[in-house]
Order: structure tokens, then sequence, then C-alpha cells
């Protein structure tokens, strides 16, 4: 999302130097800190049954939002930039439109920590360690552009009561026990994009982030970045975490109640005080294709945590194998 910031001391444009907080000039290398990203207020959650009467709706801009005609990926942009390549398919067939009145603005980001060349570095590393990836992709990994994006990540904060009955092993018996118990859940995180929650691989490096480092939104943090639109909403984010929410108040149950013994705990959840944060979270994205198929890598842009989609050679395989055995 290019912002129109220029270079006091050349008037070239502005972009965020991943890793710094900062603007730099790509021109004279002149840097401008952001202050929000190095202030200490906290982002604080909204209350969940207000929030379509008190979300802010200010991106700090004139935002308009570009769809992909490939594959359908929506991201926000400022009006003033053209539109490029969507970063998710790598098209260049996309289409504009005015951003809706109610599109809600992020209440905190997670700048970007790691730079392209770092994940360009990670994913060439990352690849010659997939087992079945043909070696002519290995090789050329290099040749692949990585392409920053940030995309929204919903995090909730509820107090949870868990009803438990559980059968509990130890000293060779068994026994069944229930009983309540009172966790509060805290930054519990749901991905707000249909294009990377569809598969496991990619949704696993976009929920690792340490939410508490998240800064006050600033629509400069975003100076040469695009920002996928939430395509899962509020509601629907807090309505889809129900199987993953009961798989972790599971493991705290049982680790609350049955220390070192194992505990098979069926529980039931009553929430209560809920509340949520919309973050903007970055990634860098790899999407290329191979043999006519679209694969896709993603490198979470504060961790450097990857993990992705490749090809896999079965002759690769069998070459491997008679290395291994011979």
């Amino acid at each position: 999302m290019n912002q129109d910031k220029k270079c006091p001391s050349c008037g070239a444009t502005l972009v965020f130097n991943p890793g710094f907080d900062s603007l730099i000039c790509q021109s004279c290398g002149h840097k401008e800190v952001i202050p929000e990203l190095v202030s200490k207020v906290p982002v604080l959650e909204m209350d969940f049954l207000t929030a379509q009467n008190t979300a802010s709706h200010d991106w700090g801009m004139e935002a308009k939002i570009v769809q992909c005609r490939q594959c359908g990926a929506e991201t926000i942009q400022n009006k003033l930039q053209l539109s490029g390549r969507c970063p998710f398919c790598g098209s260049n067939t996309v289409d504009s439109f005015d951003a809706m009145g109610d599109l809600m603005a992020p209440m905190g980001i997670i700048p970007f920590k790691i730079t392209e060349n770092r994940a360009l570095y990670i994913f060439k590393d990352w690849i010659k360690d997939r087992f079945l990836a043909p070696d002519k992709l290995a090789q050329n990994a290099q040749l692949n552009k990585f392409y920053g994006i940030y995309i929204p990540l919903f995090t909730f904060d509820t107090l949870t009561v868990n009803r438990y009955t559980a059968r509990c092993h130890g000293d060779n018996k068994t026994w069944f026990k229930s009983g309540k118990y009172q966790f509060q859940v805290d930054d519990f995180p749901v991905v707000a994009s249909k294009q990377l929650t569809g598969d496991k691989l990619l949704s696993s490096v976009v929920k690792d982030y340490w939410t508490r480092e998240a800064k006050p939104y600033s629509p400069d943090a975003l100076a040469g970045f695009p920002c996928e639109h939430y395509s899962i909403g509020l509601k629907d984010a807090w309505n889809s975490c129900g199987p993953d929410m009961q798989f972790y108040l599971k493991n705290e149950t049982e680790k609350h109640e049955s220390g070192s013994e194992y505990m098979d705990a069926m529980i039931a959840t009553d929430y209560y005080d809920l509340k949520y944060k919309y973050l903007i979270v970055p990634v860098w994205i790899n999407s290329f294709f191979y043999d006519g198929k679209l694969y896709t890598i993603v490198i979470n842009g504060q961790t450097g945590k990857i993990n992705g989609q490749w090809p896999k050679s079965f002759g690769t395989l069998a070459r491997k194998a008679v290395e291994l055995f011979f």
C-alpha cells in the first residue's frame, strides 16, 4: 500500500524498512522512525458485542479494494497507487473499486521484521531439505521472488468456565473425575484470510505470531506493501474457531487438573466477557508454477517460520534411495 510520503532530502518516495520500524528512501538512504512502532502504548481489546458500533473505519488514507480476477484475493491499497501483481497467485489481471465505508480498519499491526533477502535465504535452506522436491527446483530457488503482504488476523480474549468429565490414569489404576475449571484465554488467533486458511501448512505459519508485540496501527508501516482485505468477518471468525478452541481448552484443562498424569477429558465450555483485536500481520509469499500447477510458500514476516506446498518427484526419491543404500 504505497504511501505518497516523500523524502525531504531528495524527493523520492519513502518505503517501510523491515526490521527497523522506520521509513527509508531507496535513493539516498534517508530514514524516518515511525512513532507508533516504537511507542509503548499497547493495542487494547474491544468488546465483541458492540464491535459494529465502536470499530474504527479510518485507514488513515483514501483506500481502495483491488481484486484479482484469477484467484479472487482482495487487497487494500492506497487510492493513488497503481494496481499491480497479485501476491497470492502472481496474476497481473486485477480490478479496483472504492472501499466500502463499513470496512473495519486495523487496531494494531505487527510490522515486518524479516527482510526479503532473509526470506529468500530461509526459503532456499528449507527447500533443499524437502526430500521429494525436484532437484532443479532447489537449484533454481534463488530465481523465485517473495512478495511481502500484511494479512488480517483476529485475536480473542475470553473468560472460560469449563465443566469436564475425565478418565485419569496413574499407578496402574484408572478412575473417572468430574469438575469445573476456569481459564482466561488471551490472544487466541484466527486468520481472516480464505486464501491461506484452506491449507493447514500455510495456516500453521500465519497463526504463529507474538501478538503481544503488536503496535498501534500506522499506515506508514504499509508503505511498499499491500494489505489483504479480511475475507472472514469478525463474527464468522469467532464462530469458526470452535474446534481449535476446544482442543486448546482440553489441553489446558488436562495440564491444570492432572499434572503429569494423562487425562482424557470431555469438556463443555461457557464463554464470558468476549473481546477482540483486529491486527494485520506480515507474511512473505512465494507463489510459483511447476509443471503447470501453482504452489505457495509462506514465511512468517515476524518470526521467520516457513511452510507451504511444493512439487514431489518420485524420480528424486528413487535417486536418493540409491544414494542412501549404495
